[in-house]
């Protein structure tokens, strides 16, 4: 008999319509002291749907110009309870789990592109590091890492159509060993799911980037990158603000909800924790995958 109560309690406490019941209502109340009720209720259905492992984007009938009087982005950001916060002037934000790249000015978003992160074996780490170069028909030479795992030939790769880091790359201030860049496998921007760098980040629009960086025209930025010889440009230390973010305002102000590429499950109650320590516990990220000869 009392091994039967036993057996009861614990099929009861384990039940998996018990602990969903139990993390909605979890959610809701850090939810709750955040946002409104409309709000919380967004943000709930954000983080089940994400933790049950959906895979796209979702965008509830709720948008910016409903819940907000003000147009800022910040304001969205908070208004939805995402954990972050732009700096002045101009920044980049990387998100890894939309594939995407946004150059904010004043907070406020210019232009978008598509990127390539890294594989979930090769991740890009999510850190803060700021712009430090353009470099122009670049060459490029593989990590020991990658030159050990048999994957690539110990070589430089010099500059043309089989160089994987394209026509231009924006080397960033790091320690970790990844830039932005071009790439020769032009052909990935258009799937939907796009992790299969070793770290560093591949961007669609490479020629808008680096001009607005260097507030120089496309056709420059074209003519340049087309050589025959490499060229380096300094660039402003603008500031790049690489992130995880499973949930994230499309241009028209909706929420959208991304796949957790990385495995990581993050609810939004966990981000607002360790939205800037992440990187902390993902030293292993580093892999140097963008060495540029000099």
């Amino acid at each position: 008999m009392g091994e039967r109560r036993r057996n009861r309690r614990a099929s009861v406490a384990f039940h998996p319509w018990e602990l969903l019941r139990f993390f909605i209502l979890s959610t809701m109340s850090v939810a709750m002291q955040m946002t409104s009720l409309r709000q919380a209720l967004v943000i709930t259905i954000v983080t089940v749907l994400t933790s049950c492992g959906y895979g796209g984007t979702y965008s509830p009938s709720v948008s910016v110009s409903e819940e907000l009087s003000a147009s800022s982005f910040q304001e969205q950001l908070h208004a939805y309870g995402i954990p972050l916060t732009l700096p002045d002037g101009r920044a980049i934000l990387v998100n890894i789990p939309s594939y995407e790249l946004i150059a904010f000015e004043d907070g406020k978003p210019v232009f978008r592109s598509r990127v390539i992160v890294g594989k979930p074996e090769t991740p890009t780490p999510t850190i803060d590091t700021v712009t430090s170069s353009v470099v122009f028909w670049p060459s490029w030479r593989p990590t020991p890492d990658m030159i050990a795992s048999g994957e690539v030939p110990d070589r430089v790769f010099p500059p043309g159509p089989g160089n994987p880091m394209g026509a231009l790359v924006v080397t960033l201030d790091s320690r970790w060993g990844i830039a932005m860049h071009d790439t020769n496998q032009r052909h990935l921007f258009e799937r939907e799911r796009r992790a299969y760098s070793h770290g560093c980040i591949r961007v669609e629009r490479w020629d808008k980037l680096a001009a607005w960086l260097l507030d120089r025209d496309e056709n420059w930025i074209r003519a340049m990158a087309a050589g025959p010889k490499t060229q380096r440009v300094s660039t402003p230390r603008v500031p790049v603000l690489i992130r995880y973010l499973t949930s994230f305002p499309a241009t028209d102000g909706t929420l959208q909800m991304y796949s957790d590429v990385y495995g990581l499950k993050l609810d939004e109650a966990t981000k607002l924790a360790s939205a800037n320590t992440l990187a902390s516990s993902t030293a292993s990220f580093g892999h140097g995958t963008c060495q540029i000869p000099e």
